[in-house]
């Protein structure tokens, strides 16, 4: 097992590695509720909204494919009861935790993707705000009698609806751009995936480890 929090028999476990990690050591030592039951909740947290990589469906979170602000308020309301969100956003060593996480937990390409996501979920929302029509104000010529009947012309202004094509080609061209990156980014979180499930492999089969060579020596002659 080479997460630091996996999910098994549908509970969230922390590693071995991860409890070597100093944040998650502190977080564990000063813990002061009863039987440990807030770290564990905690860990709960950092696993359903922070684990959105892996290389099968079991490997991550459920909430993956969701915006950060929504998997943070149904993990929460799902797996962190009695905590609150607030709890876990206000608590030092969860946020020390996270951080750690994140930190030790992903490629550089997963870090970028993360990030292209959030910002492509939010371009969306605004794409999708952009109205079909705008409201201008444009100034018209009138002419008329006055009062002793002489003709004159005035200048009226006056709000008329015109389309806002331009505008909205624009929002999605952005948004298609946003996904051509985002695609990209994904396969090569892919390929880093494939790298972390060989090198997992590779580690706990003791016949590939005997293959293994360091300045000069083989790790079976240790």
């Amino acid at each position: 097992m080479n997460d630091l929090i996996y999910l098994e028999d549908g509970k969230v476990k922390v590693s071995d590695s991860a409890m070597q990690i100093q944040e998650f050591k502190d977080f564990k030592r000063y813990d002061r509720s009863a039987n440990g039951v807030f770290f564990q909740k905690a860990m709960n947290y950092i696993f359903f909204v922070y684990k959105v990589f892996g290389s099968n469906r079991e490997s991550k979170s459920y909430l993956s494919n969701l915006p950060l602000s929504q998997r943070k308020i149904i993990a929460t309301k799902t797996h962190c009861q009695p905590y609150s969100l607030s709890d876990m956003e206000e608590s030092k060593y969860v946020k020390a935790c996270v951080e750690a996480y994140l930190l030790y937990s992903r490629t550089q390409s997963e870090r970028l993707l993360d990030a292209l996501k959030e910002d492509l979920n939010r371009y969306i929302e605004y794409v999708e705000t952009i109205p079909l029509e705008i409201k201008k104000t444009v100034n018209v010529e009138v002419n008329y009698n006055d009062s002793k009947g002489n003709r004159r012309t005035d200048i009226v202004p006056v709000e008329v609806e015109i389309p806002n094509v331009e505008v909205r080609l624009k929002g999605v061209k952005d948004v298609q751009t946003y996904r051509e990156m985002y695609s990209k980014l994904e396969q090569q979180v892919d390929r880093d995936q494939k790298i972390k499930q060989t090198q997992s492999r590779l580690f706990e089969d003791p016949n590939a480890t005997k293959m293994i060579h360091i300045e000069g020596f083989s790790v079976a002659d240790k």
